[in-house]
């Protein structure tokens, strides 16, 4: 049987990264081709050196029968906003976990994950659709990450903790164990949450304080 066609979504910074991990994952553990990207702006690639090209803007795109999608979008809500877009066109989305990720036992992953080197999920953890782990983070036990969540690199969310829908840490922020952050809110680039966050604010700091 054919290979499916893997097209990337998002053809700036994310998506060039998730190119090369995608890449490094073997022929016989995955039933897709790389095809190219999607993105809205065509010229998105000049510049840079890459064996794949934008095929086509996302929002003029019908989905193939063939194809299957990743995401490579790190803002939550633009993120989810396109992929429920391709899926209301009928779009498949499939995992791209790097062959260097560990993830243990009686965990519950939706679809759509990016999880990019080094990065581990421990057990009884929950995970959403259309989340991004990025480099070397790490998401302990019983952990509750929502739809469209975006961990940056190094990102470290410990036991308990509950990450509600569209969540983005930035790199190297730390969610201590039993804390939560609510729907869209922000973690700033090395922040240490203590408690709770409250859902659409931003916070910063170490301890975690907001902003807005």
């Amino acid at each position: 049987m054919p290979k499916k066609r893997l097209l990337i979504v998002g053809a700036g910074n994310l998506g060039r990264e998730l190119l090369c991990w995608a890449r490094d994952i073997p022929e016989d553990q995955r039933d897709w081709n790389i095809g190219g990207f999607l993105d809205d702006n065509q010229n998105a690639l000049d510049g840079y050196t890459t064996d794949f090209p934008v095929i086509s803007s996302i929002s003029n795109y019908i989905p193939q029968q063939n194809d299957v999608f990743s995401c490579a979008i790190a803002d939550p809500k633009i993120k989810l906003k396109i992929c429920n877009e391709l899926l209301s066109k009928g779009a498949t989305f499939v995992n791209v976990i790097h062959p260097t990720c560990v993830i243990g036992d009686h965990n519950r992953i939706g679809t759509g994950l990016v999880m990019c080197p080094f990065s581990s999920i421990s057990t009884n953890v929950t995970i959403g659709d259309f989340v991004t782990i990025n480099l070397h983070c790490v998401i302990a036990h019983d952990a509750e990450v929502g739809d469209g969540v975006t961990l940056s690199a190094q990102c470290d969310i410990m036991g308990f903790v509950k990450l509600d829908r569209g969540v983005f840490l930035g790199s190297g922020a730390r969610m201590l164990p039993k804390t939560s952050a609510g729907e869209f809110s922000t973690i700033g680039a090395g922040c240490v949450v203590l408690d709770q966050v409250e859902a659409n604010r931003t916070v910063v700091g170490v301890p975690a304080k907001y902003i807005k």
